[in-house]
């Protein structure tokens, strides 16, 4: 059950990831596991990733935060 200061926590960081200006980082999720924030997804860089981490962190400060997101290089390396 998540408790109202964790849904909090979750609806500011989702928020704050739909209202980024980088497309990329509007269909990332942020999810609780217990006592952990993890946020979830994929983008095409690690520069999104770190991007996403840092866009949410003002959010989950106080709690700590997994960045399980998925970095899909593989458009960049067939392109070469």
């Amino acid at each position: 059950m998540i408790d109202s200061g964790f849904q909090d926590v979750l609806g500011q960081a989702t928020k704050m990831l739909h209202d980024s200006p980088f497309a990329a980082l509007r269909d990332l999720r942020v999810e609780q596991e217990g006592e952990l924030v993890l946020l979830r997804g994929r983008v095409d860089s690690f520069f999104l990733k770190q991007l996403a981490q840092e866009t949410i962190r003002s959010a989950t400060r106080g709690i700590e935060m997994i960045n399980q997101v998925h970095v899909d290089d593989s458009n960049i390396h067939s392109s070469q």
